[in-house]
């Protein structure tokens, strides 16, 4: 039997400072395919997961695409609150973005 990750909460107790991108040049960090951190929130519920399926759709106005199941929580928020955002994460938390591409925030992790 496999054990779970840590939860990322464990694994990154202070978070690095984010560092905000203008919108007209975040295509820039999407190009080159990495894993993006796709978060989410509605009505006091908040979620967080690694997403491997998000590219550049448009320049002018900047337009993202973004690959979500319909079966995960993340889609359940973005679908009641019309809202997420996309983060670019850094080496310095790879093992938490491990850890939010295999949790599930439906446990309360």
């Amino acid at each position: 039997m496999m054990t779970p990750p840590p939860s990322p909460f464990a694994i990154m107790p202070n978070p690095p400072t984010l560092a905000p991108v203008e919108l007209a040049k975040s295509y820039r960090l999407l190009n080159h395919g990495p894993t993006t951190l796709v978060t989410s929130a509605h009505n006091g519920v908040r979620n967080v997961m690694a997403a491997a399926w998000a590219m550049p759709l448009d320049f002018d106005p900047p337009k993202v695409l973004v690959v979500v199941d319909s079966r995960t929580l993340t889609r359940e928020l973005i679908e009641a609150s019309a809202v997420f955002a996309l983060n670019i994460p850094t080496r310095a938390i790879a093992e938490t973005t491990l850890a939010v591409g295999t949790l599930t925030g439906r446990d309360g992790d």
